[in-house]
């Protein structure tokens, strides 16, 4: 009787997950051990606003070639988002879609106040010349991210993107064309 004790008690422990042997009582898991699963991201590490679905614009905003853009010969217009995540410190990056016949302006605030601003660079290929052969292929549109800089940003605060067109070269322009605004919790 005695040999087999020992192999019960050796099996024991181990389908009971040794639970005997390293009990730590920290209660950080319903069993009192540690857990062994990788930690989760908070949810809202991470806030991407898309121009199409997330915000509300002025009319004169459409989809041109992909992306959210003005209306030729419209001039100016806003889009505004309520903002849905935590409190917290952002970095924040605007995906621009630059083009090789106008610098756009853009702006951003948050809560009117003024977070960023500048213009959207050409589209490298072209060199400035209006007329390519084939800008298509020379000099297309193209993503383009924007650092916005560190930001402090309070769930539902109101974040307004701002863009205006650039007609350099006479009959043909940029219409601040964008895609998304994203906030990377740091």
């Amino acid at each position: 009787m005695k040999y087999l004790a020992l192999p019960l008690i050796v099996m024991l422990l181990f389908f009971s997950g040794c639970d005997l042997l390293d009990d730590d009582d920290d209660d950080d898991s319903s069993d009192g051990g540690t857990e062994l699963v990788a930690e989760k991201p908070s949810s809202s590490s991470t806030v991407v606003l898309n121009a199409f679905s997330d915000f509300t614009c002025t009319s004169n905003w459409s989809n041109r070639d992909g992306a959210l853009g003005l209306t030729a010969r419209s001039g100016s217009g806003a889009c505004k988002a309520t903002f849905p995540g935590e409190s917290g410190t952002y970095q924040i990056t605007i995906t621009a879609q630059i083009e090789f016949d106008g610098n756009s302006h853009y702006a951003l605030y948050i809560n009117n106040a003024g977070a960023a601003s500048g213009r959207y660079p050409l589209a490298p290929g072209c060199g400035g010349d209006c007329e390519p052969d084939d800008w298509s292929s020379q000099c297309p549109d193209r993503k383009y991210n924007i650092d916005a800089g560190t930001h402090n940003v309070a769930t539902d605060d109101v974040i307004k993107f701002y863009g205006t067109e650039d007609w350099n070269c006479d009959d043909h322009g940029a219409y601040a064309k964008w895609h998304k605004i994203t906030f990377k919790r740091i």
